[in-house]
Order: C-alpha cells, then structure tokens, then sequence
C-alpha cells in the first residue's frame, strides 16, 4: 500500500467517524424555539376541531373502560353508541361478561339499568351521572363528543395562543374556559383542560379513518376529586345507521323502579 493510499484510507475513516458524531448527538446550533400559533392559524384550529365534532353522525364503539378512585381501581368492558339528535347507549359488564349496567341517554330522559341490584332509574336528562360517576357530571353534547373521540369546544369563545402548540379559550367575562395542547408535527388534539370543572381530557393512540385520524384511547381526569377513567376502544366506527330499538330501554319484570331529578347521583 502507498503512502498515498494510506493518507486517503485515513481521510474517509476520519471522515466517516465526524459523521457519525454528528448523527448521534445533539446539533452544534440549537433549532429556532417553537412560536405560538398566529392568530389566523388559532382560528383555523378552533373552526376545525369545531367541524369535526359536528361531522359525526353516529359512532358505535367498543373497548374498555378503567375506572380510578383513590387508590382504588375498576376495568369492565364498554359498548358505545350514539347517535343525532343526541342519543347515547352505554353498556358496561365485567371483564367476564356479566352485565353491569345500562345507560340510554337523550336531551330529554335518562334511564339507567342497574344489573347488579335489579333497579331502574329515571327521570330528565341532565349533567350524566352515573354509579361509576365516570364523566364526572359534564354536559350531554360534551359527553357525545367526548365517547365518540373528539374534544369539545366551548361555544362562543376567544381563542388566542400564548404558548408553542396550545390554544387558550376566554368567555365573554375574559376567564379562561378551556386550553388545548396539540401535539408537534401533524396538529392532532392532545389534550383539553377545563379550569372551571377542572376536568381533563386527553386523547392518544390516534388511527386514520374515513374522517380523518381519531383516538382508541381516552382519559379523563378530575383533579379535585382524584378520579380517572380510561376508555379504550378496540374498534371506532362513524355514520353507519343504528336501529332506533337500540335506545329503548324498559325494566324487566321485578325491577324496583326509582324516578330521579337530574340532580340526583345514582349509586350513592
């Protein structure tokens, strides 16, 4: 070997081993930090989060749902249907399938099934509660967007961004009602906090679909009361017809049957 090839081996080793430096570590020059969003671009998110809760129709979900409490913690299997005008289904059984519960919801009535202690409740829809409590008394168009993957939006807001990928909503009072974080990359809805509730709600596990990419995962956490439940679809399907038979919900015979104000909680 010449000296000159030895020189020229020597260069491309040197060569190669810079380079390798350069991929495995962190840039000489730090990238430019993230700015918030302008305020057209916070308009667009807002107006088309706001799309995509209205564009559903229909959902019909099933999975999991983990239920959290102090220290204490339950999972049963969750079947979800809805439909507009607003109507809910949920079934809960054991993780062996014995039935739990059944919950139909609409704007006007709530009915709720109790299998465990042969009762049926009922009375005018309200704030949702339930034996598990586990959405925590929010508001029945939140409770629809909230089981069928998306995040609600508080209306008539003013929406201003104060921090790289999140998005603050003020009332007509200038209080802050809701702040959604975003993730980087492609702006897919991370997470939605409401201080007056202080409810949060974050979304993960994001899948294509024919609308667009929705979650499989859903938590949604109540800070005061150390509550979190997890729903965990398998499958999230959306607009296909549900059979209005499917929120009929009657008492078997022997039920006892107890009327309700909306202000009751069922299971205390």
């Amino acid at each position: 070997m010449t000296r000159s090839t030895r020189w020229n081996n020597l260069l491309s080793y040197l060569a190669i081993f810079a380079l390798t430096l350069l991929l495995g570590c962190a840039p000489l020059f730090p990238f430019p930090p993230a700015k918030p969003f302008s305020q057209k671009e916070t308009a667009q998110l807002i107006s088309r989060l706001t799309e995509q809760g209205e564009e559903i129709r229909s959902f019909q979900g099933v999975g999991r749902l983990r239920f959290k409490k102090r220290g204490e913690e339950s999972e049963s299997n969750l079947l979800a249907v809805g439909c507009r005008p607003f109507k809910v289904r949920l079934e809960i059984t054991h993780p062996w399938g014995k039935p739990i519960s059944h919950i139909v919801v609409d704007e006007k009535n709530i009915s709720v099934l109790s299998l465990i202690d042969n009762k049926f409740f009922t009375g005018p829809s309200g704030p949702l509660h339930t034996e598990q409590r586990f959405l925590f008394g929010i508001d029945l168009d939140s409770v629809w967007k909230i089981l069928s993957g998306r995040i609600p939006i508080e209306p008539h807001c003013r929406a201003v961004s104060l921090k790289p990928n999140q998005v603050t909503l003020y009332d007509g009072q200038g209080e802050v009602v809701e702040i959604i974080s975003f993730s980087p990359g492609p702006l897919l809805p991370r997470s939605a906090y409401f201080p007056k509730k202080r409810v949060t709600i974050r979304l993960r596990e994001f899948k294509q679909g024919d609308l667009g990419p929705y979650p499989l995962r859903i938590k949604i956490q109540k800070g005061d009361l150390d509550q979190l439940v997890e729903i965990r679809y398998k499958n999230l399907g959306f607009n296909k017809p549900v059979p209005e038979e499917v929120f009929q919900l009657n008492p078997p015979p022997g039920f006892e049957i107890i009327q309700l104000d909306y202000q009751e909680k069922l299971g205390e």
